[in-house]
């Protein structure tokens, strides 16, 4: 059929609608095709820049204004991944531009990291944070599962980040929980986050507890801010507890104190023991660029007493030497030695026991973090040495006159029970 006569059944406006037709259905065919590829490599950069690399978008829907991922993968191994991932968009500028997104929710999000990890986890959470475009983020349900020398420590975290009507700040609502038995807490936090990378958060702690080695906590209070600013940060916080034990010791009046920055920092621990108004422990913790150090000390009136107070309460029978009982106006001291110490290996300390301020005990030990071993000297008199022996139950072998070796779990030197298993 000729051409003309072809063309000559349509007319101008059936044309029309047929070149209409056709772009819709070429619409229609780039929406199912390259829209799903499109929000897939968005959301993975996205992820990538938000300190997931590795993160596999495999299975979205779309709807009208955004689209739903779910079962995302952020690591290669699948320990890290999000249930399900909600974004509303506007499709113009999602497609073409890469933006459009003015909704992010989270839901169903699980994060497992190595608690020597989290210094920088935290910091890469914080820089991510900076570059929120301006759009609301929704977190809800998200498990950080964190691996520690006391066992698996589990935080469930739900934020709103959205913006503020101040331009280029975000409003941050959270709240930060743990139910362990290691650590259990109720937290509440409020604050800003500007684009430039400014910070400012600030939490109250409630109903806190917790079991890690030899202390244990509970119903601890506290409250906890933290300021991010030009490279700088500035952590300060206080906690409080009524009682508390420490290597089955009891405690009262507990306050932990901590002034932290890029430069300096200082921590002041102070706490009474239960039933003995005359004993007081301290730590001071110190440190600048150049140096730190670290003080603890147990101080009292009467050192005889307070070792009768400790079996009483313990009710773990203990042979009390004279040469024990017989100590007034005592005080212990554990000096941290940043100096001996190498990256990554146990901590150093001089030890001296005073009496009427004459100096009764003094040595070194090496205090391992990750098992509670203890390893190192003390020099003493040889009556002294002997009652240690027999109130610590020191192998005979570990004495040498005036001499004691400490080689062993400091537990078994106070004759504690084992912590129960860690629970999740």
């Amino acid at each position: 059929m000729p051409v003309q006569k072809i063309l000559s059944v349509f007319s101008a406006k059936s044309l029309t609608k047929i070149v209409a037709a056709a772009v819709i259905v070429g619409i229609a065919l780039y929406i199912f095709t390259a829209i799903p590829s499109k929000a897939e490599s968005k959301l993975e950069s996205i992820l990538s820049e938000s300190g997931f690399p590795k993160a596999d978008v495999k299975n979205i829907s779309l709807r009208p204004d955004g689209f739903v991922a779910r079962g995302i993968d952020l690591d290669e191994f699948g320990f890290d991944k999000i249930s399900s991932l909600d974004a509303k968009v506007n499709w113009m500028g999602f497609l073409f531009t890469g933006n459009g997104i003015h909704d992010l929710s989270i839901k169903g999000m699980t994060v497992s990291r190595k608690s020597e990890n989290i210094s920088y986890g935290l910091g890469q959470i914080t820089k991510n944070l900076q570059k929120i475009d301006h759009f609301r983020l929704g977190l809800s349900d998200v498990v950080i599962d964190i691996s520690s020398a006391f066992g698996d420590i589990r935080l469930v975290l739900n934020a709103t980040i959205y913006p503020a009507e101040a331009k280029n700040t975000h409003d941050i609502k959270a709240t930060l929980q743990a139910n362990q038995y290691q650590l259990g807490f109720e937290s509440a936090w409020e604050g800003t986050l500007k684009k430039g990378g400014e910070l400012d958060l600030a939490g109250n702690f409630s109903d806190g507890r917790f079991n890690l080695g030899p202390l244990r906590m509970s119903r601890f209070t506290g409250w906890l801010a933290l300021e991010l600013a030009s490279g700088n940060y500035i952590i300060q916080n206080q906690f409080d507890a009524g009682s508390a034990t420490f290597m089955d010791v009891p405690l009262q009046n507990i306050s932990v104190v901590n002034d932290l920055n890029v430069k300096t920092g200082s921590s002041i621990v102070r706490a009474g023991i239960s039933g003995m108004p005359d004993i007081l422990f301290t730590m001071d913790y110190a440190r600048n660029i150049e140096d730190q150090s670290m003080t603890a000390a147990l101080k009292g009136k009467n050192l005889g007493g307070f070792l009768d107070f400790i079996e009483e309460q313990t009710k773990k029978p203990k042979t009390i030497s004279d040469a024990l009982l017989e100590l007034r106006d005592f005080k212990l001291l554990g000096q941290f030695q940043p100096e001996k110490r190498f990256v990554g290996g146990p901590l150093p300390f001089g030890i001296t026991l005073y009496s009427e301020d004459n100096k009764i005990l003094d040595g070194n030990i090496l205090f391992y973090t990750d098992n509670f071993d203890v390893r190192g000297s003390l020099e003493t008199t040889e009556d002294m040495a002997q009652a240690m022996q027999a109130y610590f139950k020191i192998p005979s072998e570990n004495i040498k006159q005036n001499f004691i070796r400490l080689d062993g779990d400091a537990k078994r030197f106070l004759q504690l029970e084992q912590e129960p298993a860690a629970q999740k």
